[in-house]
């Protein structure tokens, strides 16, 4: 039976709704909520003393398998970029930290890793599963939020990167 006017009418309603339905209903940038975080070392770091510089934040833990996958895609993208003023943040969500020390180290990780298991940053981020990614621009804004993984995140981290470095130059 040949796709008739009705149906069609109908396909192009459902399409439109759907699309509208997808449509980012912010009115505007979203302010990433500060945190006060312990390193890996004790120090206390702060997402405002990162302003004027993008960062990636990784939500992550020891037991999971994804992460696993995603960490080293994460540290090549910071040892390409941080020369560019990018900042990336491991925000290990393990609530014993004791096992995050030899994690790090077998890893090679090289990014500044914050114990974030019993802080409120996961729902401040609205952190439903791990791996998740947040981009933040230089203004302190939230411009994306990924959750899992996949091959296709580290060249769109990439093709963001390089427009937040490309508006910095011209502002």
């Amino acid at each position: 039976m040949p796709f008739s006017l009705v149906n069609r009418s109908g396909a192009i309603l459902i399409c439109i709704a759907l699309v509208s339905g997808c449509t980012n209903a912010r009115s505007g940038p979203v302010a990433a909520p500060n945190f006060e975080l312990k390193d890996l070392s004790g120090k206390t770091v702060t997402l405002d003393s990162f302003k004027g510089h993008p960062v990636l934040l990784d939500f992550w833990a020891t037991w999971c398998g994804p992460c696993r996958m995603s960490i080293p895609m994460v540290q090549k993208f910071y040892q390409k970029h941080k020369a560019d003023g990018l900042v990336v943040l491991g925000m290990n969500v393990d609530d014993d930290p004791e096992g995050v020390y030899p994690f790090v180290k077998h890893f090679g990780m090289t990014y500044p890793v914050l114990l974030s298991g019993n802080s409120s940053a996961q729902s401040d981020y609205r952190v439903e599963g791990i791996p998740t990614f947040v981009f933040i621009d230089q203004k302190g804004n939230i411009i994306d939020h990924y959750e899992g993984f996949s091959m296709e995140m580290p060249p769109a981290w990439e093709a963001q990167l390089q427009s937040l470095l490309a508006q910095a130059q011209t502002h």
